[in-house]
């Protein structure tokens, strides 16, 4: 591997947008390649545009600024052309999973053409299991819908986790010929569904993973009923149209 391109989704996260790249760098800079760290800044409402900026001397970092709230998927489409390499790692920006970054490396190295963290894989661990009433709903219900996409979509990986946020993938040069439709939340999904149709070579990497404790959020919340709408949309048009 010589070269890589990370992008960054970020979305009103200036405490800590800084020292998440800073973490990037430090780690990129040991494997003495060529790269380049794409932050995409989905019109936070906060100073993340402006924390980038600050460091915008730095000729390996590029800011992709969306003047209002696009979505997380919106972004990551719109960045793929700029992409300078053809290696890419995909990270949230809180670096999740950041332990298994190296694996990630390994498995470009390997060649295989997508590697995914995977929270399903029945190798994983969950660490915390003195779950709240948040958490349980939150566990079940992402049980449910990684069963739900394999048996619609037939993706059939170990324990299928499209969501997980570290994902590593080869953009080949027929990639642009792929449609995506997602605009929010399921670019992970159709990514992963359209290498498994057409047979690339896919690593799932099992983790030690926590549930979130955003007790805050409402499960039956607006914003949750129009991620179901979106993830019901992706699936019809995956199993039927594409």
């Amino acid at each position: 591997m010589k070269n890589l391109t990370v992008i960054v989704p970020c979305y009103n996260y200036e405490i800590y947008i800084l020292s998440s790249i800073e973490k990037l760098i430090n780690k990129l800079e040991k494997y003495k390649i060529d790269y380049e760290i794409i932050i995409i800044n989905d019109g936070s409402s906060d100073n993340t545009k402006k924390k980038v900026e600050s460091i915008s001397n730095n000729q390996k970092i590029n800011l992709i600024n969306n003047y209002k709230n696009k979505g997380k998927s919106f972004s990551i489409i719109n960045a793929l052309p700029l992409c300078k390499y053809e290696n890419i790692i995909l990270i949230d920006c809180d670096l999740p999973y950041f332990d298994y970054f190296d694996k990630v490396i390994l498995g470009i190295k390997d060649n295989f053409d997508l590697i995914c963290v995977n929270r399903r894989s029945k190798q994983s661990v969950l660490i915390d299991k003195d779950l709240s009433y948040y958490q349980k709903t939150r566990f079940a219900l992402g049980n449910f819908l990684g069963k739900l996409i394999n048996s619609f979509l037939k993706i059939e990986l170990d324990g299928p986790d499209t969501q997980a946020g570290l994902k590593a993938f080869k953009k080949y040069n027929d990639f642009k010929k792929l449609r995506f439709f997602s605009r929010k939340y399921f670019f992970d999904l159709e990514l992963i569904y359209h290498y498994r149709k057409t047979q690339k070579k896919i690593l799932t990497i099992p983790v030690k993973y926590q549930i979130s404790k955003e007790s805050n959020i409402k499960i039956f919340s607006i914003k949750n009923f129009y991620i179901l709408y979106e993830f019901l949309k992706i699936l019809i048009i995956l199993k039927f149209f594409s």
